[in-house]
């Protein structure tokens, strides 16, 4: 969501077009993934949508590297991004540190998750500026990696919580 008018800067859009559909898809995801965490487990929930997370970066990093024939695809693939990431990680994340965490610790995660993120988008653009625009690709594929090993993480060591008691 950062850079999403960098990314679809050669399609043809505005950048308020761009925004607009961004905050349209990301407030409608977050509502079915309120009603999702009612009916399924957080594992669960987690380790399908991180694995469509994975597959999704892959894709949008392939279409990137093909070039602006595929700008469509790539406005598809990261709007459907953001709609796994609101059905999982970006409530799951909250919610889960909350059910399995001291005050101390879920504060400690906060702080990480925030700072990790500030790297990430810190290093973002220099990376671009490295590799240059053509290249741009090959970091979705990357994190669509990360995204894969992290699914892995999920799938043995996380635990289901929804029902349970702390």
């Amino acid at each position: 969501m950062f850079y999403s008018n960098t990314i679809f800067k050669d399609a043809g859009l505005a950048a308020s077009t761009i925004t607009g559909l961004v905050g349209i898809v990301n407030f409608a995801a977050t509502l079915v993934g309120m009603v999702f965490l009612s009916y399924f487990g957080r594992k669960s929930l987690m380790f399908t949508f991180n694995v469509l997370m994975a597959i999704d970066l892959v894709a949008l990093g392939v279409f990137s590297i093909k070039g602006s024939d595929f700008n469509n695809e790539m406005i598809a693939c990261v709007m459907a991004f953001i709609a796994f990431f609101e059905f999982s990680s970006g409530p799951i994340t909250w919610l889960y540190m909350s059910e399995i965490m001291q005050d101390k610790a879920t504060s400690v995660a906060t702080v990480l998750n925030w700072l990790i993120n500030l790297l990430i988008s810190l290093s973002i653009p220099s990376i671009v500026d490295m590799i240059g625009d053509a290249n741009i690709g090959y970091i979705f594929i990357f994190v669509g990696g990360c995204t894969t090993l992290g699914t892995l993480f999920i799938a043995i060591f996380m635990k289901e919580t929804k029902g349970k008691s702390p």
